[in-house]
């Protein structure tokens, strides 16, 4: 019981970290444009366009691969139930 308790317990904190952490990055590219000294806090949306065109490669790379593992991981275990269904034939 009270082990339930503290485990539904942290997984609430796991919650409410991850989403104070989802705000911060909101607002880290959409917030206001702050100059200190010469260097721009915040508004960084040009850098975020920057980094979702160079993940969108990355992404497709690993989506492809774990496609193409899948297919050949299904074609193998179709290979191993047909030995298994002539072994049952005979």
């Amino acid at each position: 019981m009270m082990g339930e308790i503290m485990s539904s317990v942290g997984n609430i904190v796991k919650m409410l970290v991850g989403i104070v952490i989802l705000i911060i990055g909101v607002v880290w590219y959409t917030g206001p444009k702050i100059d200190v000294a010469g260097f721009t806090l915040f508004n960084y949306w040009g850098e975020l366009i920057i980094v979702l065109k160079a993940s969108v490669g990355l992404f497709l790379l690993f989506i492809g691969l774990i496609v193409a593992w899948m297919g050949y991981d299904d074609y193998k275990m179709d290979q191993e139930m047909a030995k298994e269904e002539k072994k049952e034939e005979k």
